[in-house]
Order: structure tokens, then C-alpha cells, then sequence
């Protein structure tokens, strides 16, 4: 116990888990807020770690190690955390899951199942990550996002908004995921990729990444939505048939040679081809799901 606290005390009882010495806590006083009354016991917790404000280890939940719960935060069930970890604000992890590493709960997000928080990874505002799902490395999770099922959130990745990643999709690199977007399936969104606005993305072909493309080295994503499809060219954002339309108007303005305006434009020519092979391929996809219906 690294503070001073004046609400909860250890008990005798006591456990050895992995080398680390655990006692099981019990309130000195009540605790509405928490649904925690006077000389209630709660789960374990190391002398090293840090419950305070008033915040609550219930159950049969392991806080052990650098770790520290503070705030209103909660950990329940039998959930574990450890090593330098840090759950606050309203924060909730329960049931089995587990955070360590350098992770940080907070805001009110939501841990549950046997999901898995580590690395320096940050899950919060009202994000929610449960059943087997793991956030590891550097990545972020937060806004209203959802991440469910086996899917991985790794890197430097970013989930937010109300996006949802679930099944066994994979979200990775730099790669972000954000608004109404759903990935799901066995997809993989790398690299540079963003998935946006009503993106529904099932496997690795409904996502085509490019990079340093034409005039200003952009990167390209191309990306299936429920009913069309996006194209994004740097900080433009259209389809692809409205491509080169742009790409003619904006040429006007460019400073460079000839040689080079042709090469650009060349370029941009080329990717509308292959998108438009890419995104022929998803129509037939869909008249195929429709006739199967």
C-alpha cells in the first residue's frame, strides 16, 4: 500500500500468487458509491499497489505489483491487475480480464471477458473491450468504440468514435478505425490505412492501401461501405469516379514541369484503374450475397 488510506484496511487472510504476496481488503467504512458497506471484504491486493480515493477491488480481483486503482474506478470478478498499470476516473475492469504492462483504464471505459490490456495500450472514454479481444503495444481504443470477439488492436493502432472491431479482425501498424465503421470477419486493416464514416470492412480485400501517390506524395485509401465505397487521396475524399475530375482541376495549380505533371497524372490514371477493378469486384460480391438471400 503505497498511500495513506483511511477507508479500507488488509485482512489476515492472505494468498501467495506468482511470488507476490496478496491480502484480501476490507472496508472501514461505507462506500455507497461503490455498493461497499462497513467491514465488507473485498478481492487482493499487494502492499505495493495503490487502491485509493474511492476506488474498490471486489470479488476475487488481483491488484498486485506497481499497479494502481484510484478515482471511482473498479475491478471485480476475477480480474487481474499488474505490473504498472493504472485504472481510474470511473473506469471498470471485471470478470477475467486482464491489464498489466503500462496501461492505462480510465474515463469511463469498460474491460471485461477475458479481454487483455498491455503494453503502453489505452482504453478509454466510454470504450469498451470484452470477450477475448486483446489492445496491445502502443494502441488506443476510446471514443464509443467497441472491440469484441478475438480481435486484436495492436501498434500504434487507433479505434474511436462509434466504431466497432469484432471476430477476428486485426487492426494494426498506424492504422485507425473510426465513425460508424465496422471491421469484422478476417479482416486486417495495416499500414496507413484509415476506416471511416459507414466503412464495413469483412476481409483484407475491402481495404486497398497506396502510398506517395501524385502531386503531393499522398497516401490512398479505398474503402468498401455497406452499400458503396470511399476514396480517400490525401485530405480529398470522394469515388472513384470523381477521381480524375478532381485531380484535372486541382493540376491547374500545380508548380512543376511538364515532364512531371504528366507523370503525376499518369499516376493518378493508374489508380483509378485499379480501384475501379477493386470496387467492381465488391459489386459483384454484393449481387452475389443478394442472390443468395
Amino acid at each position: 500500500m503505497k498511500s495513506e488510506n483511511k477507508y479500507w484496511e488488509f485482512t489476515e487472510e492472505e494468498m501467495l500468487h506468482f511470488g507476490h504476496r496478496l491480502r484480501r481488503i476490507r472496508a472501514l467504512v461505507d462506500l455507497p458509491d461503490r455498493r461497499v458497506k462497513k467491514g465488507e471484504t473485498g478481492g487482493w491486493v499487494s502492499d505495493s499497489a495503490e487502491i485509493s480515493d474511492s476506488a474498490w477491488v471486489y470479488d476475487e480481483a488481483r491488484v498486485y505489483g506497481s499497479s494502481r486503482v484510484s478515482d471511482s474506478a473498479e475491478v471485480s470478478g476475477s480480474a487481474w491487475v499488474y505490473g504498472n498499470a493504472q485504472i481510474a476516473g470511473s473506469a471498470k475492469v471485471s470478470e477475467s480480464a486482464r491489464v498489466h504492462g503500462l496501461a492505462r483504464i480510465y474515463g469511463s471505459a469498460r474491460v471485461s471477458g477475458s479481454a487483455e490490456i498491455t503494453g503502453s495500450a489505452r482504453v478509454y472514454g466510454s470504450a469498451q473491450v470484452s470477450d477475448s479481444a486483446k489492445v496491445v503495444g502502443s494502441a488506443r481504443v476510446y471514443g464509443r468504440s467497441l472491440v469484441y470477439g478475438w480481435a486484436r488492436i495492436v501498434d500504434e493502432a487507433r479505434v474511436a468514435g462509434s466504431a466497432e472491431v469484432f471476430d477476428l479482425a486485426w487492426v494494426c501498424d498506424g492504422a485507425r478505425v473510426c465513425g460508424e465503421a465496422r471491421v469484422y470477419g478476417s479482416a486486417w486493416v495495416a499500414g496507413l490505412a484509415e476506416v471511416s464514416g459507414e466503412a464495413r470492412v469483412k476481409v483484407k480485400s475491402h481495404v486497398m492501401t497506396l502510398t506517395s501517390i501524385g502531386s503531393k506524395d499522398s497516401t490512398v485509401n479505398l474503402v468498401r461501405t455497406e452499400k458503396r465505397h470511399y476514396l480517400q487521396v490525401g485530405c480529398w475524399e470522394g469515388t472513384v469516379q470523381t477521381l480524375m475530375e478532381e485531380v484535372y482541376k486541382g493540376s491547374e495549380k500545380w508548380v512543376c514541369d511538364a515532364a512531371t505533371k504528366q507523370q503525376w497524372i499518369k499516376e493518378y490514371q493508374a489508380l483509378e484503374m485499379l480501384a475501379m477493378e477493386r470496387v467492381a469486384a465488391w459489386e459483384r460480391a454484393r449481387s452475389e450475397e443478394a442472390t443468395n438471400q
